[in-house]
């Protein structure tokens, strides 16, 4: 692993998900790279590392699930423990739902159950960062357990979507750094690399959250791949490396992933950093979807070839 590599994934370590109730992705293993630097480039090296340290902090706060689990078997916590086992019920009971509706109840349910823990012992005196933790779980909660009727349902046409995405990604993985006119630097394939890893992650977690911070690390990876391009070359490459990054990781179920995530994650979410990339992921996928010869850099003979 390139040590400006391992110094990012250990930054990024501050916002991996920690779930015992999933299986731990396995860790991202990037080719090592041999490079000769002289005493400047050294010294250029440790600027960047320390500048990289200060921009891969997540803007999510920590997240402890399993200490709201333990705050949720608390004899106080007992009403908002039924509220939401009854919710989960009554929800799976129903049949007919459109995605509409789901998003309305869900939040809905959200909401009303926030203000309500506020009255239970356990949350009643602790801080608002302690009680965004105990938001932050219960919407996991929720999501767990809704997972399989709220991801790619099938009143949408998400899954056929995917399966267009993923095809027409197939047919041009030949695309390279140059037909988006990304500058190729000697540390590209580590970062592009660990930058796939991270974005595949998303299918290993249900929660809303927990995949939105797979697309926020993904997208901390490639500014810490820009800082590595000279001068201007790598001032206005942030959306072509991440249209490139899609393009070779063809992620499984990728609209799905997206369309969920901007259903039932809370949308003061989406207004953050992590909000922000999740648009730039959605203009990603537009691209490709449109994409034809003119988008490229490309003559129109290479692009039927």
């Amino acid at each position: 692993m390139s040590k400006d590599v391992q110094d990012l994934s250990h930054s990024l370590e501050k916002t991996q998900i920690t779930e015992n109730q999933v299986n731990k992705p396995t860790e991202t293993k990037v080719a090592e790279q041999t490079t000769s630097r002289n005493q400047d480039e050294t010294n250029t090296s440790n600027s960047r590392k320390q500048e990289n340290s200060r921009q891969f902090q997540a803007d999510m706060p920590t997240f402890d699930f399993h200490r709201f689990l333990e705050q949720m078997k608390e004899p106080s916590a007992g009403p908002i423990a039924r509220y939401t086992k009854g919710f989960i019920s009554a929800f799976h009971r129903r049949e007919a739902w459109t995605v509409n509706e789901q998003v309305k109840f869900i939040q809905d349910f959200l909401n009303f159950t926030y203000v309500k823990m506020r009255d239970c012992d356990v949350w009643r005196d602790i801080s608002e960062k302690e009680f965004e933790n105990a938001k932050e779980g219960m919407e996991k909660l929720v999501m767990n357990r809704l997972f399989n009727v709220t991801f790619s349902p099938n009143t949408m046409d998400d899954k056929e979507k995917d399966d267009i995405l993923h095809h027409k990604i197939k047919i041009f993985r030949w695309i390279r750094e140059k037909h988006l006119d990304i500058p190729v630097t000697a540390d590209n394939d580590s970062f592009l690399t660990f930058a796939e890893a991270e974005l595949v992650k998303m299918n290993n977690y249900k929660a809303p959250r927990d995949k939105l911070i797979c697309i926020l690390n993904c997208c901390k990876v490639i500014f810490g791949l820009m800082k590595h391009m000279e001068g201007d070359e790598g001032a206005d490459v942030f959306l072509p490396l991440l249209i490139y990054v899609v393009i070779r990781a063809n992620p499984p179920r990728l609209i799905s992933n997206v369309q969920y995530i901007s259903r039932f994650r809370n949308p003061d979410h989406l207004r953050s950093e992590a909000g922000y990339y999740l648009t730039n992921l959605m203009g990603a996928i537009e691209f490709i979807e449109t994409m034809d010869a003119s988008s490229l850099s490309v003559t129109q003979e290479e692009f039927e070839a």
